[in-house]
C-alpha cells in the first residue's frame, strides 16, 4: 500500500502502457509487479476515503476522477475501447485504478476466520466484506483459497480487503494457536446460538467450501463444530451467507467494546489509513 504522492499530471494512456496493464488480469503478473486492479469511481472512491489510494488511475472522464477527494496520482485518459480491454465486468465502468499490494499479515487478534478452501471470488470478497462489518482482527486462508486481490474479489468486498489484515497458512498455523477453534458444519453437534464460548480464550471461526466442506485435516483440529440450524426444505446455506449470520452471531457475544463492537485490529487500520487521508 502506497502512500498519496504528489501529483504526477494527467496524459493520455499509450498503447504501450495498456499493454502492460491488461497483463494485470493475470494472477502472473499480479503477484510479479505486486499490483492489482480495482474497477469503477464507487469502489476507487471508497477506498480513498479509507485512506488507499491508487498508483494511477485509467478513466474516461477526467473530471469524475478528479472530484475524489485527496486524490494526488496520475491520471490517465482512455478510450471506452481500451476501458473494456481492462475491465473485467460485463459492463465496463468508465474508471479503473492500479494498486499496490499491501502486506497485510496479524500476529494478534481475539477473534479471526479461517478459510479452508474458499474457491469461489464472490464468495472470499463477501465473507471480506462481512468480517470487516463485524470488526474480526484478520482472515487466515488455506493455499487453495483464491487469490485476495483479484479485482473480482476485491470488488466483491467493497474494498475491505485493503484493511481487513489477511495471511495465507496451513493446518500447522492452526494447529499451533491456542485458540477455541469453532468450524461450521451442517452436521454440527451443537447449534450456533447454543455453541457455548469460552471468553478467556481467543476464538478462530473455522469455514470450508460448499462443495466439500472443511477438509479432514483441519477437522481434526477442531475444538466443536457447530451448525446454523435451518429449513429442512434447503441442504444447505451459501458459504458466504453462512459465514456471515455465525461472524455476526458470535462476534455479538465474544469480544464486544463499550460500544458494543467486536475485533479491534481492523477499527485501528482504518484509523490509521483515515489518519494518512486527512493528512493530504
Amino acid at each position: 500500500m502506497t502512500d498519496t504522492p504528489a501529483r504526477a499530471g494527467m496524459g493520455e494512456l499509450s498503447k504501450n502502457h495498456l499493454h502492460e496493464l491488461k497483463k494485470l488480469k493475470q494472477k502472473k503478473y499480479r503477484l510479479e509487479s505486486n499490483q492489482t486492479l480495482a474497477e469503477g469511481f464507487n469502489l476507487i472512491e471508497q477506498l480513498a476515503a479509507n485512506g488507499i489510494f491508487p498508483e494511477e488511475i485509467i478513466a474516461g472522464d477526467i473530471a469524475k476522477a478528479l472530484s475524489i477527494p485527496n486524490l494526488r496520482c496520475k491520471i490517465l485518459l482512455a478510450r471506452p475501447h481500451e476501458l473494456e480491454t481492462l475491465a473485467d465486468t460485463e459492463t465496463p465502468q468508465p474508471m479503473l485504478g492500479i494498486y499496490a499490494i499491501p502486506s497485510t499479515g496479524f500476529e494478534d487478534y481475539r477473534m479471526a476466520l479461517y478459510l479452508d478452501g474458499i474457491r469461489d471470488p464472490g464468495n472470499l470478497g463477501t465473507i471480506f466484506r462481512s468480517a470487516a462489518a463485524f470488526g474480526l482482527d484478520g482472515v487466515v486462508l488455506s493455499q487453495d483459497c483464491c487469490e485476495v486481490f483479484s479485482p473480482k474479489v476485491i470488488r466483491a468486498s467493497l474494498g475491505s480487503v485493503f484493511w481487513v489484515p489477511s495471511l495465507t497458512a496451513g493446518p500447522e498455523w492452526l494447529q499451533r494457536q491456542d485458540a477455541l477453534k469453532a468450524g461450521l458444519s451442517s452436521n454440527g453437534s451443537s447449534s450456533l446460538r447454543d455453541f457455548r464460548i469460552d471468553k478467556s480464550k481467543q476464538l478462530i471461526i473455522v469455514m470450508g467450501s460448499e462443495s466439500r466442506g472443511i477438509s479432514p485435516e483441519i477437522r481434526a483440529l477442531l475444538d466443536a463444530e457447530v451448525r446454523i440450524p435451518i429449513s429442512d426444505r434447503m441442504e444447505s446455506l451459501n458459504a458466504a451467507t453462512a459465514t456471515g449470520i455465525a461472524l455476526y452471531e458470535m462476534a455479538g457475544r465474544f469480544c464486544v467494546d463499550e460500544k458494543g463492537r467486536a475485533g479491534s485490529l481492523v477499527r485501528t487500520r482504518k484509523r490509521q489509513l483515515q489518519g494518512k487521508a486527512s493528512e493530504h
